[in-house]
């Protein structure tokens, strides 16, 4: 039951975030984000901004700032690892209406917004926050924790491409700005690839297939030859990092598969062999499960959305049920990333989590969103901002990014919907951003 107490949410002003060198949390549960059941009646000790200490016996806190967990869930702060945060207002106002100003104001207000919901890390897979991604790291912004490919890269009439059709690619306002990388040939690729490394990428996105919302590019097109991905993978391998690609069609996965790739955005037109392949390669599939399954269950109804545009939104919708099931049948490696970033979209991503109930127990749910999403942003090697300990977990020595919610959600991850009740507590990097358990 939700507990009527001033809920303080503090945002980038003097008292932004409230630093304790040492916080000691007592009567939780917790949940370790790989566990199959929480740690009941637990205490956390944490100093500075890592986790000292986890048990079920009293922990000397001498001095620490406590806080009684009133028998919440303790559990790691949730991980997005699909967004595009420079684009909350859609592609058409941005290219028209929205500077690089103004767009790193509007992707501050979401990123705040995805901190009431309890995400602690982003991972953002499409536009120039890079310049956001440093700030945050550097510690003059506050708000999750933000790991960005900068612009994703594809071939002219990719999904990279959204320029006007009367404009040269190479002129549109988002190739200029970053937002997007346009190449042709490998040695463009390698050349984009390294250019996103050096601004601070953690990782990098390539466009071997189509999409639904974009103009030039039907879900069946390939527009990266295998030659042009291979470069990617193996420019990204000499900075020990990796790619990731937007693929829906089945050819599409398979040829980044053939270069070496091994993480998939989408994928929801694979057929059941690509699947069983990913699971022999250990490749991880990026579930955007209710953008999928209920966003476009009726794309004919979403604003701006031409006739062919909906046919892809319905095609997608059609094949996502049967992807999902095969991805949980053959225990693929998955992690969850909502690709919701609308202004209206925003406040649904909670139920990104809620929808994958049809095909995932609770737990696995909670693990997609936390320790299994973290193993893969480990995988960006030395470009890692984060190198201090593990995210994801609830362990000695991990990043103290953490929630408290009231109730279980690893018995129904359904609580975490209602945000804005159910998140007590809400601590990343050791610093508490929302507090409703004070006296």
């Amino acid at each position: 039951m939700y507990r009527f107490v001033q809920v303080v949410f503090l945002c980038l002003v003097a008292t932004a975030a409230s630093a304790q060198d040492r916080v000691f949390i007592t009567n939780v549960h917790v949940f370790d984000g790989v566990s199959d059941r929480r740690i009941e009646n637990a205490n956390v000790l944490v100093e500075g901004n890592l986790i000292a200490k986890v048990s079920t016996d009293p922990i000397p806190a001498d001095g620490a700032m406590l806080i009684d967990g009133l028998g919440g869930t303790l559990m790691p702060g949730l991980i997005d690892m699909h967004t595009h945060v420079m684009f909350k207002y859609g592609v058409p106002a941005t290219r028209a209406d929205i500077d690089p100003a103004a767009a790193g104001a509007v992707a501050y207000e979401t990123m705040q917004l995805y901190l009431q919901m309890g995400y602690t890390t982003l991972r953002d897979v499409g536009g120039n926050s890079l310049g956001l991604a440093r700030a945050l790291a550097a510690g003059r912004l506050k708000g999750p924790r933000l790991y960005s490919s900068g612009g994703q890269i594809s071939g002219i009439s990719g999904h990279a491409d959204l320029g006007l059709l009367t404009q040269d690619p190479m002129d549109s306002v988002f190739q200029v700005r970053g937002d997007t990388n346009v190449a042709t040939g490998p040695y463009e690729v390698r050349a984009a690839v390294r250019r996103v490394f050096r601004g601070g990428a953690t990782h990098v996105k390539v466009m071997p297939g189509g999409g639904v919302a974009s103009s030039f590019d039907p879900l069946e097109s390939n527009s990266m030859s295998l030659d042009e991905l291979t470069a990617a993978v193996d420019a990204a391998a000499d900075f020990q990092s990796y790619v990731c690609a937007h693929a829906y069609g089945d050819e599409s996965i398979n040829r980044f598969l053939d270069a070496g790739g091994r993480c998939i955005e989408h994928g929801f037109l694979a057929e059941e062999d690509t699947i069983k392949r990913m699971k022999n390669l250990g490749a991880v599939m990026s579930l955007q499960a209710y953008a999928a399954y209920e966003v476009f269950k009726d794309p004919e109804s979403i604003p701006g959305f031409s006739a062919e545009n909906a046919r892809k939104g319905r095609q997608v919708h059609e094949g996502a049920d049967r992807m999902l099931g095969w991805i949980a049948k053959y225990e693929v490696d998955a992690f969850g990333g909502s690709d919701l970033w609308t202004f209206d979209q925003l406040p649904l991503v909670p139920q990104d989590l809620v929808v994958r109930k049809r095909w995932f127990s609770d737990v696995e749910i909670l693990r997609q969103n936390t320790s299994k999403a973290a193993r893969w942003l480990a995988k960006s090697g030395p470009k890692n901002p984060y190198k201090d300990g593990p995210l994801g977990v609830i362990a000695e020595g991990a990043y103290a990014d953490l929630i408290i919610v009231d109730g279980d959600p690893t018995q129904d991850v359904s609580i975490l919907v209602d945000y804005k009740n159910a998140i007590l507590l809400t601590m990343k990097d050791g610093e508490i951003f929302k507090n409703a358990l004070a006296p």
